[in-house]
């Protein structure tokens, strides 16, 4: 899944592996997302109607589970939902989605005061007991939790937040201003490029529209 064209965008292809016969906590870490890196992919980022929600249920359980369709930005929403939380420093900690709700709350080590960040959660099924246990370990060490996943609700409902995406002709009008791309376009082409913007249906597609008005850079061979 892609939520925005970014270059810079978390490689989550990559899965640690973990032994079962180790017995012992690990921390499936793909990667540290940094502070700076997380405003980059924020910069255009627009919040969905159910944003103000999840910020207030995320900062009471520390855990929260963004549920929906595929490609309606749920990696981004997490991110933005963790860079709204009290931490002890910006990074993010990227955890691999291969881990289990057993593994979540029993062998993965959190640090006190930091975020974590796992998503496309491929569990084959979700536990409400471990879920809400995770929680209340997470609220133990002031940490908190985001973790996506595609498909319906399960009955964790203490943990998980329906999601929706962001309203797509906003989000095309945020890029425009956030990257300054109205300048010298014409009028027309605006006019077609934000009427096709409602018509799309994920969040990537509205940016790339966006993206693709800007101007090609003029070759160096014409600036001499």
């Amino acid at each position: 899944m892609t939520d925005t064209p970014e270059a810079g965008e978390i490689d989550l292809d990559y899965i640690t592996h973990i032994s079962d016969r180790l017995g012992v906590k690990v921390r499936p870490v793909t990667r540290e997302l940094t502070r700076r890196e997380a405003d980059a992919l924020l910069r255009s980022y627009l919040e969905p109607p159910c944003f103000a929600d999840a910020v207030r249920r995320l900062a009471a359980h520390h855990l929260l589970v963004l549920v929906g369709e595929e490609e309606i930005g749920k990696r981004l929403g997490g991110i933005a939902l963790l860079s709204r939380m009290s931490l002890a420093e910006g990074t993010i900690t990227v955890l691999s989605p291969a881990g289990t709700a057993a593994e979540l709350l029993s062998r993965t080590e959190y640090a006190p005061g930091r975020a974590y960040l796992l998503h496309d959660w491929i569990a084959v099924s979700t536990d409400r007991t471990e879920l809400v246990n995770l929680a209340r370990k997470l609220a133990e060490l002031g940490s908190y939790l985001v973790i996506t996943r595609n498909g319906a609700p399960s009955q964790a409902v203490e943990v998980e937040q329906a999601w929706g995406a962001p309203d797509p002709g906003e989000l095309f009008d945020l890029c425009l201003s956030t990257y300054d791309l109205r300048a010298g376009l014409a009028p027309d082409v605006l006019a077609q490029a934000r009427d096709l913007a409602p018509t799309l249906t994920t969040p990537a597609q509205v940016v790339r529209l966006a993206a693709g008005l800007a101007p090609a850079e003029e070759p160096a061979a014409r600036r001499r």
